[in-house]
């Protein structure tokens, strides 16, 4: 199980790893991003050293089955991706997983996808969500043998059941202010533009259910 509110001036590195890849070919992103004030963590994307950059953090706690919840926000802007997801430890055979629980691109920040990828091919089931991500709102996702459950703000918005739920993949729950290939700025984002959180939660399943 994993709480966190974000409380004081830095990040707890005991829960958490910071993303750095400033130099990769798609999802660059630097440490420089990343920091806690006012009981928030901000996740700030923008030019740093002339080149445009996300930001992320990835808890070190990994599971299989269970709940994750965070409370999230994003300034609007094209050129970046708000995301709250879970990716395996070790992504590849004997499965290809990835859960979305909230992948805003939008930039105007007026709807989100949710989305489950499956296998070396990345196919994928996917719904949209309509809301203001500008304000504050609460995502979650529950995953079970056989079963997906997506929600936001306390309601159920998709329930998947189908061959592409994950089976045996150790998940770690990555929350990150993307900026990757395919995705370009205009002249109206700003420098900077965060994805913020307020906080997370991260439940086991219950016994019996795993």
């Amino acid at each position: 199980m994993l709480w966190d509110d974000f409380g004081g001036t830095a990040l707890d590195m005991r829960k958490w790893q910071v993303y750095s890849a400033p130099d990769a070919s798609s999802h660059r992103g630097v440490a420089a991003g990343t920091h806690v004030s006012g009981g928030v963590l901000n996740l700030v994307g923008g030019v740093y050293g002339g080149r445009d950059q996300g930001a992320g953090v990835i808890s070190r706690l990994s599971q299989t089955y269970g709940r994750w919840e965070a409370r999230i926000r994003a300034d609007r802007g094209n050129g970046y991706s708000a995301t709250a997801f879970l990716w395996p430890v070790h992504m590849g055979d004997p499965e290809y997983a990835e859960i979305d629980f909230a992948e805003i691109l939008s930039g105007s920040r007026k709807s989100g996808g949710l989305f489950i990828h499956h296998g070396a091919d990345d196919r994928q089931v996917q719904r949209t969500t309509h809301a203001d991500f500008t304000k504050w709102h609460t995502v979650g996702v529950d995953w079970l043998p056989g079963h997906v459950t997506f929600w936001m703000d306390g309601k159920k918005t998709w329930a998947y059941s189908g061959s592409f739920v994950p089976r045996q993949a150790g998940m770690q729950l990555y929350l990150r202010n993307e900026m990757r290939e395919g995705f370009h700025r205009t002249p109206r984002t700003p420098k900077r533009i965060a994805m913020q959180v307020d906080w997370i939660r991260v439940y086991r399943a219950p016994n019996g259910a795993r």
